[in-house]
C-alpha cells in the first residue's frame, strides 16, 4: 500500500514543485524597487506658452538609489503612461507659474490654479470649475527586471534539480530498469 501511495502521489508533488524558483524569482522577488513622490514633493505647475498645457514639476525618490530628484513632465502624456516622459527641469524656466493652494480660493481666484490633494495628488481648477484631479507618478524602476533575467538561468537550474533528484529518487524506488529488482 505504501509502495503504491508513493508511486502515485510523488510524480505530483515534483510536478508542483518544478519551476519553484523560477516562479518566485519573477512573481515576489524584492529586486523591483519604486520611484514615488517623495515625502514633501515640493508640487509646482507651469502653464506652457499660454496654453492648458500643464509641467508638473516635483521631488521624487528613488528606493534603489535612496537619493531624491526633481523631475518635470507634461500632465497630458502622464495620461498616455504610468512613468511619464521627464523632461529637464530647466524647461520650467520662461513658462507662467500656475497659483497652487491648500483649499479653493473663495474669492477672485485665478482663471487656472491648482489645489493640493491630501493623497499627494492635485486638482486643476479651470475658470472656477474643476477640470480634473491627478495622482504623481509611481512607477517601477524597471532595473529589476535585469536583475531577474540575470538570475533566472540559475533559477532555473535549481528547479531543474529539485525536478531531476525527485525523479532519480521515483525511478530508484519504483525500481527502475537495469536497478536489478
Amino acid at each position: 500500500m505504501r509502495r503504491l501511495f508513493f508511486i502515485l502521489w510523488f510524480p505530483l508533488v515534483a510536478l508542483l514543485a518544478s519551476g519553484w524558483l523560477t516562479h518566485r524569482l519573477w512573481t515576489e522577488s524584492k529586486l523591483d524597487e519604486w520611484n514615488e513622490p517623495a515625502t514633501n514633493p515640493n508640487l509646482r505647475l507651469f502653464r506652457a506658452d499660454n496654453s492648458d498645457r500643464l509641467l508638473v514639476m516635483y521631488d521624487e525618490f528613488s528606493e534603489r538609489r535612496e537619493v531624491t530628484q526633481t523631475r518635470a513632465y507634461f500632465l497630458d502624456e502622464h495620461a498616455k503612461s504610468p512613468r511619464p516622459k521627464f523632461m529637464d527641469v530647466r524647461t520650467a524656466s520662461g513658462l507662467a507659474s500656475v497659483p497652487f493652494y491648500s483649499s479653493p480660493p473663495t474669492n477672485s481666484a485665478p482663471s487656472l490654479f491648482a489645489v493640493a490633494g491630501t493623497d499627494g495628488g492635485f486638482t486643476i481648477f479651470l475658470n472656477g470649475k474643476k477640470s480634473g484631479s491627478y495622482s504623481l507618478p509611481v512607477y517601477d524602476d524597471g532595473v529589476g527586471r535585469w536583475e531577474k533575467i540575470a538570475w533566472t538561468p540559475l533559477a532555473m537550474t535549481a528547479d531543474l534539480t529539485i525536478i531531476g533528484g525527485a525523479v532519480g529518487c521515483y525511478w530508484i524506488y519504483a525500481g527502475g530498469p537495469g536497478l536489478g529488482r
